[in-house]
């Protein structure tokens, strides 16, 4: 979880679209991390009914479950009910297989609440245990289409060094891009890009081949009322 994870989340319970009773999968509170789960962000946004659950028990866990079980077997072994907002922040990237996990976290999701969900797009490796994907706008708006979701345009979004962007605001001629620090204008400029590059190039640094700064991408789904 980083900061932008946070503001991201925010925005979202600014918006209405985060309520109680509220379910994190994934709430494992990660050893020195500067940021806390979302369970406690709710909670201190004013939401009391929020619980957490992972694969093994720890800090930030509430109880335990394992959402990449097939949807048949998850079903049948799920006992903790529906939610109004169920959220899963950066742990699609670290699953064989992402369709069944917000698979089963739908089934938790009661008629007409939200699945909010945060997974990187252009983001370094980081093995936790392994790293296996990177989703990207399209598959966000498939998997929506093929489950019969809403999609909030509006927090559609980039989260990342420019802040919050909607995919939409950089699509540009039905092409899906990556904020870049040519095409947005939020916290740089071309010329700083520009004079990044070149003495990242000169000096042989780290940034020297870097095009696209890390960026996540943001969705909250509303499920359709009963």
């Amino acid at each position: 979880m980083v900061e932008n994870d946070i503001l991201y989340f925010r925005a979202c319970h600014k918006a209405g679209l985060v309520k109680e009773p509220f379910l994190e999968i994934g709430s494992a509170i990660v050893e020195h991390s500067l940021v806390n789960n979302l369970c406690r962000v709710a909670q201190e946004l004013g939401l009391s009914k929020t619980f957490g659950t992972d694969l093994e028990a720890g800090p930030g866990v509430d109880f335990t479950a394992d959402f990449s079980l097939p949807p048949d077997q998850f079903k049948a072994g799920w006992t903790h009910g529906q939610f109004q907002t169920v959220a899963i922040f950066n742990v699609l990237e670290h699953t064989y297989d992402p369709i069944t996990i917000l698979t089963n976290a739908l089934s938790c999701v009661a008629p007409g609440g939200t699945l909010c969900v945060a997974a990187p797009g252009s983001w370094a490796l980081h093995d936790y245990p392994k790293d296996y994907v990177r989703l990207l706008p399209h598959w966000f708006e498939e998997f929506g289409q093929r489950n019969g979701l809403k999609i909030y345009r509006d927090h559609f979004c980039y989260l990342s060094d420019f802040g919050l962007i909607p995919v939409d605001q950089l699509n540009i001629k039905g092409q899906y891009q990556f904020p870049t620090y040519i095409n947005s204008t939020r916290r740089s400029t071309p010329f700083r890009y520009w004079r990044s590059r070149i003495l990242h190039r000169l000096f042989n640094t780290y940034g020297r081949s870097h095009f696209f700064p890390q960026a996540t991408i943001g969705c909250v789904y509303q499920v359709s009322p009963a």
